[in-house]
């Protein structure tokens, strides 16, 4: 049976930068292991499924997988099956100056996503799962298999951990130059994540440039990926993090960058907004996205 299959370029609105993810659709009689097949397969750091709804409020429910194993939630790659839904598939209609609102279902819950467009150009503004954060020690092997030294740390923001989704380690450097001259060790890396039960390192600087709020590299070698061009998991996560540890007035809208060390820049916007309970916070992301490729698979 031949079922469409796209690439899509996300956070960016250029093709071969941002983060490529594969979407496929019409899914439904699929199973975790044929998914992940077809994940692996194509090759990308992650494919989204798009699948019939579960609940009566949700459109659609979604799984990602790397070409190793399914994962909670992928930023990149849920911009990039709405992109597919709305401007490929044409699932979904979203109409000038209008906001378009839309759930979906996904094994961190029930997220939703705002569509709008402003010029004809698709905006996608998805809700990221709650953020939670713990103190992190960061012990000198860590330092040594990023490349790092002592002295370029920002003391300014302590090292965290997320303690939900899968477990990434923030860590801020002093400058651009400090996160340009990371040298991961991914042998060094997942190793040590085994140990302090953390899945990838985020390491990112502040302000960097005028209109940009942090640069990020993200490094995830137990899910086999060394690093990953642009990580909207991550910038929500970070989002948040910086709003507890330097709020402002919310809603907060920053903008980060990722991606210029692997030659595939790319932007996530970030919207921070408060929740019902006093004291919460949620990070929205968004930003471009651009089909590279458009086809069928056979399976």
């Amino acid at each position: 049976m031949k079922r469409p299959c796209y690439v899509v370029d996300a956070f960016t609105s250029h093709p071969f930068a941002g983060n490529a993810a594969g979407v496929l659709l019409d899914g439904a009689e699929l199973d975790a292991k044929q998914m992940q097949r077809i994940a692996g397969e194509l090759k990308h750091s992650e494919t989204a499924f798009p699948l019939p709804a579960r609940e009566p409020q949700s459109a659609l429910h979604l799984r990602w997988f790397t070409p190793s194993s399914e994962v909670a939630f992928c930023g990149h790659a849920t911009l990039a099956a709405f992109h597919v839904l709305v401007e490929e598939a044409q699932r979904i209609r979203v109409q000038e100056g209008v906001i378009t609102k839309v759930a979906f279902t996904c094994r961190s819950g029930r997220l939703n996503v705002e569509l709008s467009r402003e010029k004809g150009k698709l905006r996608v503004l998805i809700e990221t799962p709650a953020s939670k954060f713990e103190s992190a020690r960061v012990p000198g092997e860590l330092l040594t298999a990023l490349g790092l030294v002592p002295e370029a740390l920002d003391h300014k923001i302590a090292p965290q951990r997320s303690a939900i989704l899968e477990g990434n380690l923030y860590l801020a450097v002093r400058d651009r130059d400090a996160l340009a001259r990371c040298k991961p060790d991914g042998e060094a890396l997942a190793s040590l994540g085994r140990q302090l039960d953390v899945a990838g390192y985020v390491v990112f600087t502040l302000g960097p440039k005028t209109g940009v709020d942090a640069a990020v590299r993200c490094f995830f070698p137990g899910y086999g990926i060394l690093e990953d061009p642009v990580t909207g998991s991550a910038a929500g996560q970070l989002a948040a993090l910086l709003q507890q540890e330097m709020p402002e007035i919310l809603p907060r809208r920053l903008v980060f960058t990722q991606g210029d060390e692997v030659e595939r820049p790319g932007r996530v916007e970030i919207e921070v907004r408060p929740e019902n309970q006093p004291g919460k916070v949620r990070s929205w992301i968004g930003g471009n996205a651009v089909t590279v490729l458009r086809g069928d698979l056979s399976i």
